[in-house]
């Protein structure tokens, strides 16, 4: 995808390597086996470990091939998820941006994407230039990107609400010392100045607990797309399980059912299940169905 050769390269940062577009190919593949798995996503992005599996994925697929972890499957994945989020934002919010399905690239006026690119600069270079796994990645990393720019922290929030509070208290100190310079302050005055204060920090008690409805709903929000994010990948795993058991010749409706609420149930047949060859997978349904 930057590069057709392989290896290291020269210049800076002696781990930099350029990746084929096979070693990207499989590098996906691996990715999307663990997704369709269950084995690679939490809530907070990848678990951890989830790069040193790939590891393992890439050296059985591609022997000999020296793809570790850290630093060549970290960075790479760093470089993909930047542009794929890049092509995304062009995508949804950018005006005059298409996909090309057949050439798998970002279609748009040069003018468009010139006046796009001084605001986004992870766009650079991806117009007209193909990104094949765009699908797959969208699988992969599409869910990172939920609410993440929306939700804002309770630190952030209670900071903006303290520096307004802040410049109004300066602004009535400013005008209570102006008055002073002018006549004495009265009984009235005092007051006044205390009930002002009173209510500012009334205000204050009533902005933080708003601030703390706010980022709880934003939390229990996103907790709620987590969710629904989990079970649209379990769906999507029980439709590829159930496609996959329906090409198998000799299965009746009856044994696919059974077949695909024993595999679903455990993410380590599932992955087993779709690295077998149709032989295979036909002998250990037949085990699978003797023995449930």
């Amino acid at each position: 995808m930057e590069s057709t050769s392989s290896g290291p390269i020269r210049g800076r940062g002696k781990n930099k390597r350029v990746w084929t577009p096979k070693e990207d190919a499989k590098l996906i593949e691996s990715l999307v086996e663990l997704c369709v798995s269950g084995k690679m996503k939490c809530d907070n992005g990848f678990r951890p470990g989830t790069f040193a599996q790939v590891e393992r994925l890439l050296e059985d697929k591609l022997p000999g091939c020296g793809l570790k972890a850290s630093p060549h499957i970290e960075s790479r994945v760093k470089t993909l998820k930047r542009q794929y989020n890049a092509i995304t934002d062009m995508l949804s919010h950018g005006r005059g941006f298409s996909w090309d399905e057949k050439n798998k690239m970002i279609h748009c006026h040069i003018d468009v994407y010139e006046r796009w690119v001084k605001d986004h600069r992870d766009a650079h270079g991806l117009r007209l230039k193909p990104f094949p796994h765009y699908e797959d990645l969208k699988q992969i990393l599409g869910k990172d990107r939920v609410c993440k720019k929306e939700i804002v922290s309770p630190a952030g929030v209670m900071e903006e609400l303290h520096q307004e509070e802040v410049a109004n208290n300066d602004v009535g100190l400013d005008i209570v010392e102006a008055d002073v310079s002018v006549a004495q302050p009265s009984a009235s005055a005092s007051s006044s100045k205390e009930g002002s204060a009173q209510s500012c920090r009334k205000r204050s008690r009533e902005y933080a607990d708003l601030a703390e409805v706010m980022v709880r709903t934003c939390n229990a929000l996103e907790r709620l797309i987590s969710c629904i994010a989990r079970q649209q990948e379990k769906e999507q795993r029980v439709d590829k399980v159930v496609g996959e058991l329906m090409k198998l010749p000799g299965l009746s409706k009856l044994d696919i059912l059974k077949l695909s609420e024993v595999i679903i149930s455990d993410p380590v047949k599932v992955t087993l299940f779709f690295s077998l060859d149709e032989d295979l997978k036909k002998e250990w349904m037949g085990q699978l169905l003797r023995t449930t």
